[in-house]
């Protein structure tokens, strides 16, 4: 049936055709044949020689871990855990895929070449959703030949997804090969396994890549597996394949050969893998084709090649960078790295060991097309998965409660290989309001938990993925970067590195490294070791307020030390061992972090040597993973000195004072009215850290009085802090030649402030450019497309809707489509939008290159930009068919998100009785449980004026307009 909103999707392309979806036909294939020579007899069969290696294990391993390392708690279900009396040590796993029909199956063998160190009558793997078709076993003997030894019976724990491999016998120690046949399909729900994607060439014809993502526990999903990070192994590869296409995995390619069982088809051998996890193995299949530079390569689809050359000369830079910082040689490992850019990834990247893969948008950058903000999110994260290559890599975790060893340094490292690569950016800059405040959110709760973490299950391990691992993580181990010094930190590492090398690893193997660089240094008080200060803050939830309560008489001070929590005061007693320096009025020295003490007890009398008439500042640049506290008096006299000359504090303190204060307020333990003083100086600030952490605490207060009778006075407040950095841009629509990266960064978030409060002149430049844009049929320069285009369309005509509606439909590039796409949501014209919407939701034939995730990010672009969307949002979806035809496209959990969130957009009595009415029409389309937590969330946005923080706030923006 044909939606009744048909007349207003027209507006972008006319009439929707229904079409019926192309039905998927699995074509299973033929069974490999094994490609193990058999030399039969009635009870020997040799099948090739191998090296007799010896196992790959030691007693360190496998032995029971002392209570000082072992990440394992008892409270969890250790069930899930693989028996240690097998090991791996090498997989030959041999592939055969017709992906490049849109056929999802898949088949394979695979010889799970392993060691017994413990007697057993089972073989344990690992298996998700594989058929498993055959099973045969063979013991090496002393010259390495392989004797047959049965062929064992298996069966499957659904729970665990523990393959058990039954020989019938008890295996004595020594070393077997376990030969499995099965059969796959490839994913197209998920970002899973092995799993499928498209994408349409030039010629309009529709091509398939099947590639992988193996972590953290989907490596089971194309081979059985001991899926562990400890349990690490040498992998050979074989694919079969369509000879159109080529393969692609962590090692070079050693021999393309034609397939004798499969005409057309060739097979692609690589050459073995060091040791390594399961989750690490990579491949890629597609038609794709590589831009070269030494032993890098960049993979992409061929007509995104034109896209390339940024990413890859970003993976030759920072490779370079990162080894000479470690004093580890990538490729002392590694004979080549490649990168793959994979359409309709969504987003994110994978640090596979010499395959790096990536969402498009992570790796692909036209300067015609594409923003800084694309090319800077492109460089750091090509740093930091090539961080990976050492911590994760080279040394991984010995399990994933150690996932910060992985996570944390390639954040930091993100970061900082940028930056080495390429200075003038000023990438690192952005560190502390990227990560460390981010951070402190959702770690300032009950519920977070400590780095160091246990976890067993697949989605208890995938949880661990968090702010915690990457945010958190690489905090603290930049805090302890710079309490050690950057060069005995590096020391530390290469002794890290080297030491664990090719194997598993716990905190207290990096806490042995960074103690042999800095013995006999004197750079810790005596007494004190590394595992000491760094357990207290990887063992335990949460992070410290550090308050500094003066005495003017004499100049002391004293410190306390207390754990923060976003809503609360609640007595805790953990004490961090606190890291801390502070400069002063009379010595504003900012920049000299060589020298810590530390706080390691709940409170301490210390001298400042500061005068009475002199503000002191603690945390220089905010190297410490904890928020800062004063007295009153303190925080009025460094309210006074950045009104005064703001650069007499270091731009990292005046973006951690900000974000500080503001936090400490809402918590109760600051004066929120002080925090309101604090921000006043932001009009003479023309530097963005500061104004990042400012931006915050801005929407914060725009959410809660947007469409209220307060909205007013906060916007005045508004004004006199943007007006005059607003003013000093002059054309906001075009580039200056000499803009530098954080200037682009500031117009932007200036400007959208400036336009969203309605400046005249903001809204005159927005609308005129892309006027022009329209009539020229020429887009803007990227760098300041999304204000121009989302500001622009207010008031715009449907035929300058439509015409960017066409520049994003017709992109070939995904960051650019993804950042019109939120532009188009920006309108202020209800049809547009609802146009827009529909066009997300329906099927037409025109329309088929809108990637999934694009759809749901329209969306979201629609409710984000501002009650204008909102308002289309309920209008289209009060109409009982298109909400049918919406869930049908995107689920029930969308169109739950999309009630929370009109729900947290609405803020007084008219809103109020749109969302009930929304609500009514939607009926049994959401539970009543959904509909309720709607309502409370009203409830509690319009309660939120009557709380302390509600009426002192809106008393503080009536007094400052008044």
């Amino acid at each position: 049936m044909i939606s009744p909103w048909y007349k207003t999707w027209s507006i972008l392309r006319g009439a929707p055709q229904c079409l019926a979806p192309d039905e998927m036909v699995l074509h299973l294939g033929k069974n490999i044949v094994l490609l193990l020579l058999v030399v039969s007899s009635s009870t020997l069969a040799v099948f090739g020689q191998r090296s007799a290696a010896h196992p790959e294990w030691n007693n360190r391993e496998f032995a029971p871990a002392p209570d000082t390392s072992s990440p394992r708690d008892d409270s969890i279900d250790q069930s899930y855990r693989l028996p240690t009396d097998t090991v791996p040590t090498h997989y030959t796993i041999r592939l055969h895929t017709d992906l490049h029909t849109g056929s999802r199956a898949f088949s394979g063998i695979v010889d799970i070449d392993f060691d017994v160190i413990v007697p057993t009558d089972a073989i344990v793997v690992h298996n998700r959703d594989l058929l498993i078709a055959s099973a045969a076993l063979y013991a090496k003997d002393q010259d390495g030949l392989l004797v047959e030894f049965g062929f064992p019976h298996h069966e499957f724990d659904q729970r665990t997804e523990q393959l058990t491999f039954h020989p019938g016998q008890v295996l004595p120690i020594g070393s077997y090969v376990l030969t499995v046949e099965y059969s796959g399909l490839l994913q197209t729900s998920s970002n899973s396994g092995f799993f499928l994607k498209s994408y349409v060439n030039d010629d309009g014809e529709r091509r398939y890549v099947g590639t992988t993502q193996f972590e953290s526990t989907n490596a089971r999903m194309a081979f059985p597996c001991y899926d562990e990070p400890l349990l690490k192994a040498g992998f050979t590869l074989w694919i079969t394949h369509i000879a159109e296409y080529n393969a692609v995995s962590n090692m070079p390619v050693e021999e393309v050969v034609p397939s004798e069982e499969h005409e057309g088809y060739v097979t692609t051998k690589f050459g073995p893998t060091p040791k390594m996890s399961s989750y690490l193995l990579a491949f890629g299949v597609s038609d794709f084709v590589a831009l070269e530079d030494g032993n890098q390569q960049l993979y992409a689809r061929p007509n995104a090649m034109d896209e390339a050359e940024f990413g890859l000369e970003a993976g030759v830079k920072i490779l370079d960078a990162l080894s000479e910082y470690t004093y580890v040689n990538y490729y002392d490992y590694m004979p080549k790295l490649s990168q793959m850019a994979i359409p309709d990834r969504g987003g994110g990247a994978m640090e596979n060991w010499g395959l790096v893969k990536y969402a498009e948008t992570g790796l692909l950058f036209d300067p015609a097309r594409n923003t800084y903000r694309t090319r800077k999110g492109i460089a750091v994260v090509v740093a930091h998965e090539l961080a990976h290559q050492w911590f994760g890599d080279l040394v991984g975790p010995q399990w994933w409660s150690y996932i910060w060893l992985n996570e944390g340094f390639a954040n930091l490292y993100g970061y900082i290989g940028a930056d080495l690569a390429y200075p003038s950016e000023r990438y690192w800059d952005l560190y502390a309001v990227e990560n460390v405040q981010n951070a402190f959110g959702p770690d300032a709760t009950d519920s977070t938990r400590p780095m160091t973490q246990d976890a067993t299950t697949p989605s208890a391990i995938s949880g661990l993925f968090d702010s915690i691992a990457y945010d958190k993580s690489g905090s603290v181990l930049n805090m302890f970067r710079m309490v050690l010094g950057d060069d005995n930190f590096r020391a530390g590492l290469k002794v890290y590195l080297l030491n664990r090398q090719l194997d598993g690893a716990v905190a207290d193997d990096l806490y042995a490294g960074l103690q042999a660089a800095i013995d006999d240094k004197d750079v810790l008080p005596d007494g004190y070791t590394v595992k000491q200060l760094m357990d207290s803050w990887t063992t335990e939830p949460g992070y410290p307020v550090l308050t500094v309560r003066r005495n003017y008489n004499d100049g002391s001070a004293i410190l306390s030390q207390e754990r923060f929590y976003a809503d609360k005061r609640s007595p805790n007693a953990n004490v961090w061992y606190i890291p801390y320096s502070f400069a002063s009025a009379s010595n504003p020295d900012f920049e000299d972090l060589s020298d810590f003490q530390w706080l390691s007890t709940k409170a301490e009398r210390i001298e400042t040597g500061a005068s009475a008439d002199e503000w002191i500042i603690f945390n220089k640049q905010q190297t410490g993973y904890y928020r800062v506290n004063y007295d009153a008096h303190n925080w009025l006299m460094i309210a006074n000195a950045l009104r005064e000359d703001p650069s007499v504090i270091h731009r990292f303190n005046r973006a951690q004072l900000i974000n500080d204060a503001f936090n400490l307020a809402r918590a109760g333990r600051h004066d929120l009215a002080l925090t309101l003083d604090l921000l006043r100086y932001l009009s003479n600030e023309h530097e963005y850290a500061p104004w990042a952490a400012a931006n915050g605490v801005l929407n914060y207060f725009y959410n809660k009085l947007r469409g209220t009778a307060n909205y007013h006075d906060f916007i005045v407040y508004v004004d006199a802090l943007i007006g005059p950095v607003f003013d000093s841009f002059g054309d906001i629509a075009t580039v200056p030649e000499d803009e530098t990266l954080l200037d682009k960064y500031l117009k932007q978030l200036i400007s959208t402030w400036a336009c969203r409060v309605g400046y005249t002149e903001c809204l005159r430049q927005t609308a005129e450019a892309l006027h022009t844009a329209v009539e020229t049929n020429t887009p803007v320069h990227p760098d300041v497309s999304y204000v121009v285009y989302c500001y622009g369309l207010k008031g715009a005509t449907d035929d300058e809707y439509r015409w960017l509606f066409d520049q994003m439909i017709n992109s070939n590039n995904e960051a650019e489509r993804q950042l019109l796409i939120d532009a188009l949501g920006c309108a202020q014209d209800q049809s547009q939008l609802i146009s827009l919407l529909t066009v997300a939701i329906g099927s037409n034939s025109e329309l088929n290159s809108l990637l999934n995730g694009e759809r749901s990010r329209i969306v979201s672009s629609i409710y984000s930009a501002g009650r204008f969307g909102v308002e289309a949002m309920i209008e289209a979806l009060s109409d009982p068919l298109l909400a049918q035809e919406f869930v049908g496209r995107f689920g029930q959990g969308t169109l739950n998100n999309v009630v929370s969130n009109v729900a947290s957009r609405t803020n007084n009595d008219g809103e109020l009785e749109q969302l009930e009415q929304f609500l009514a029409a939607l009926g049994d389309l959401i539970s009543p449980e959904t509909a309720a937590a709607a309502v409370r969330t009203v409830k509690t946005n319009a309660a939120w004026f009557e709380t302390y923080e509600g009426v002192l706030s809106t008393t503080y923006f009536s007094d400052f307009t008044n």
